[in-house]
């Protein structure tokens, strides 16, 4: 495509056509020898979008790192939180951050169960003998959680992690509606377990999150 775009500019009068071929070859001779995966090639601004920004999620240096360009990316372009792979790098990130702040303030009470057999939750706390089950959700934080997602996930809470005596949910997004939270708290009392929304976007509001489970599981 280069070498056409070239040949062509020297024997035809017009410009854009050629100078296209020679720009798109030149980008495909490097994508083939930085041995990049094509997904999708912006050609109004020079970028390998999901391939690239995958990687770059992927290669992050911290949770947080990985965290921050997920959002920013999403922030300009929210298709991207739709792509499965990008949803599931930007959960494992985040629940790794609310993890490890857990574990900072609870110590080996409070218990990260990644892996396929999360028994319904994500993380678990113990206070007094009373265990909290953990569910964290990852979302642009100028969004608001939908009703059925929230509803959702409490059902699948419950269902799964019959042993908790609460359960919370942690998220990056604005929580839904106080009807909304009201149907989830009423479902949870109904299995005997109390329910919350938590919103949590950095370690500043790790101590919110220790109030809301100690209230929970007080003796």
């Amino acid at each position: 495509m280069a070498g056409a775009g070239t040949w062509a500019v020297f024997t035809v009068e017009t410009e854009a056509g050629p100078a296209a071929l020679v720009v798109i070859g030149a980008l495909l001779f490097f994508v083939a020898i930085m041995g990049r995966q094509i997904k999708e090639v912006g050609l109004t601004d020079g970028v390998l979008a999901y391939a690239e920004l995958k990687n770059r999620i992927r290669n992050a240096d911290s949770p947080q790192a990985r965290v921050d360009i997920a959002t920013a990316a999403a922030t300009a372009n929210p298709a991207i939180q739709h792509d499965p792979e990008i949803q599931e790098l930007s959960h494992a990130a985040y629940e790794e951050i609310v993890a490890g702040n857990l574990v900072e303030i609870f110590g080996q009470e409070a218990v990260h169960s990644s892996g396929p057999y999360d028994r319904g939750v994500d993380i678990t706390v113990t206070v007094n003998n009373k265990k909290a089950g953990i569910e964290t959700l990852f979302g642009l934080p100028d969004r608001h959680l939908s009703a059925q997602r929230l509803l959702n996930k409490v059902e699948g809470m419950l269902n799964g992690s019959p042993d908790m005596d609460a359960v919370i949910i942690v998220s990056t997004m604005h929580e839904p509606p106080l009807s909304v939270l009201g149907a989830a708290r009423d479902r949870a009392a109904a299995n005997g377990k109390t329910f919350q929304y938590v919103r949590w976007n950095s370690n500043s509001d790790g101590p919110q999150l220790e109030r809301v489970l100690r209230d929970h599981l007080q003796a």
